[in-house]
């Protein structure tokens, strides 16, 4: 059979040199419109837990948010394995659920249960979110902002340039599910209150507040000549 073929090709030059660059072309064609991955993702149905503690260390981190959160979790059905990470002023849990598990259905789980976990968890310390629905691919790209020591831009400064400068120029990205901040102080402004000048004044602390809305109010103005 084979040196059949053989003799076939050998008599039939032409048509086997045609079909050669046909058979070419429609790979030329076909394979950049092949939906497969360079890396298959094997992540398995998981969802991830942040809280966000600052000035914690690691020790209180895991003791005031990371065991409460987990204690909880277990008791989820369908959970195979409630792992975490406990750094200074940063908690990060993932609940890995069985495989089959619908995703959605397991974020909804995670959702509901940590509600009731954020009651374990002393008021101020930190609020725990659920992470973006993303694999372990997920995340391919991290950046840190350094500044010089005289160009005047300490943490704070350089978090509130993150927040409002680099993440929204990020964000319309294809493909860009969220962009994760960690590190640097948020910026914060507070009003302290003098009850002997808000009596003086006949005031409230309600007509503060409301003084405050009122002054950070977006509205646009038009000037007619």
């Amino acid at each position: 059979m084979l040196n059949r073929l053989i003799d076939w090709s050998v008599a039939n030059r032409l048509l086997v040199i045609l079909a050669l660059i046909a058979l070419t072309a429609m790979a030329i064609f076909t394979i950049p419109r092949l939906n497969l991955d360079a890396f298959p993702d094997v992540t398995n149905v998981q969802v991830a837990i942040n809280t966000e503690a600052p000035g914690l260390a690691s020790e209180e981190v895991e003791q005031l948010i990371t065991f409460p959160i987990e204690a909880v979790m277990y008791a989820l059905p369908d959970v195979e394995e409630v792992r975490s990470i406990s750094k200074t002023g940063l908690s990060g849990i993932t609940v890995v659920f069985k495989e089959g598990t619908d995703i959605y259905f397991a974020r909804q789980l995670v959702f509901e249960r940590l509600q009731s976990a954020k009651e374990l968890i002393p008021e101020g310390v930190g609020t725990p979110e659920i992470g973006p629905n993303t694999s372990g691919l997920g995340q391919v790209y991290q950046y840190l902002l350094l500044a010089d020591e005289d160009s005047g831009y300490d943490s704070m400064s350089l978090r509130s340039l993150n927040d409002w400068v680099v993440k929204l120029l990020l964000m319309p990205v294809d493909g860009v599910t969220d962009v994760l901040a960690f590190g640097g102080d948020v910026k914060q402004y507070q009003v302290n209150i003098n009850p002997s000048r808000l009596l003086a004044y006949q005031l409230t602390q309600e007509d503060i507040a409301n003084a405050l809305e009122d002054n950070n109010d977006n509205a646009w103005w038009s000037v007619y000549g």
